[in-house]
Order: structure tokens, then sequence, then C-alpha cells
């Protein structure tokens, strides 16, 4: 069931009672997004699933989907790229959790920021650093002959030669 997205939880008391929030969002919500790319994805949907990571800290993965126009770098055309991604973000002080490397930790504070923030994020960290459309062919520039110009050099001495024929 789709709910409409707040602005703001308590990620605390969602995480103790599990909740999971499936969302649709317009893409004009998403501004960095739609600058990273040619155009704004039209939609932007996904799930939010709060549990207690070691059944302490708040944690929430965020599963995202959407479609965004990218130029590929190889043929120089647009494309459709799709990005699922799946990112799991751990709230808690960075002295206790110097251990949780392969998790996104958050100081607790940024759970008070816009669910948008954190799907943003994870949609953007997603974008390929070169964007190339599978099965694309590099474009094939001819090269045609090059004109050789000969540079002419202007004789110093053609200024005198005028002046000592006009006298």
């Amino acid at each position: 069931m789709l709910e409409k997205l707040p602005r703001q939880f308590d990620v605390a008391s969602l995480a103790r009672s599990a909740k999971e929030i499936a969302f649709r969002l317009k893409g004009s919500e998403f501004v960095r997004l739609t600058q990273a790319t040619l155009n704004e994805p039209s939609v932007v949907e996904g799930v939010l699933r709060f549990s207690l990571f070691e059944g302490r800290y708040p944690q929430v993965e965020v599963q995202v989907f959407t479609e965004v126009s990218l130029i590929c770098q190889r043929s120089l055309e647009a494309y459709q790229q799709s990005l699922q991604v799946t990112t799991l973000l751990v709230f808690a002080d960075e002295d206790a959790t110097d251990w949780l490397e392969a998790h996104e930790v958050l100081p607790p504070e940024e759970m008070d920021e816009d669910p948008r923030v954190w799907i943003e994020d994870s949609l953007l960290l997603a974008l390929p650093l070169v964007p190339v459309q599978p099965g694309s062919q590099p474009i094939e520039y001819q090269v045609g002959e090059v004109a050789v110009v000969e540079e002419v050099k202007p004789n110093p001495f053609a200024h005198l030669k005028a002046i000592m024929q006009k006298e």
C-alpha cells in the first residue's frame, strides 16, 4: 500500500516498530538528480524499511527505483538508464560504531532530515561515473585530407624596395 511520504519521521519509533513505508514520488521533487541527468525522472518509487541494527541503533533500508535520461559517452546519444538501489543507513554516533565498516553510518541528528534527501542521495550515488548504453557502438569519425597551407613570410625589405622604385 502506498502511503504519503511525510517530510519528517520519528525514525527511532519507526525502527522499534519495524515499520515499512512504500512510496511513489514525482521526479520533480528531486532537484539534484534532475540537474545530474538530461531531464527529471517521471516517477521515483520504492520502500523505506525501518528496524533496529544490533537491537540498539535505528536503521532504514532505502530501496528505490527510477529511470533517468543520460548521454552515452560512447555513442553520444541519449538513453534511458534504470537505477535500482538498496542502501542501508544506520543512525549512530561514529565513536560507538567504528566497527560498522559495511554500512553507511549517519549521525543521529540526520534522522530529522527529509527522507527525500536519503532517497535522492542513494540515487545520485547509483548514477554511473561513465554512462554507456549497453550495446552502443562508438562513433566513427571520418578523417579527411588535411590541406597543407604554406606559410608565406613577408620579405622585410619589400617595403624599402617599393619606396626605391617610386624615386
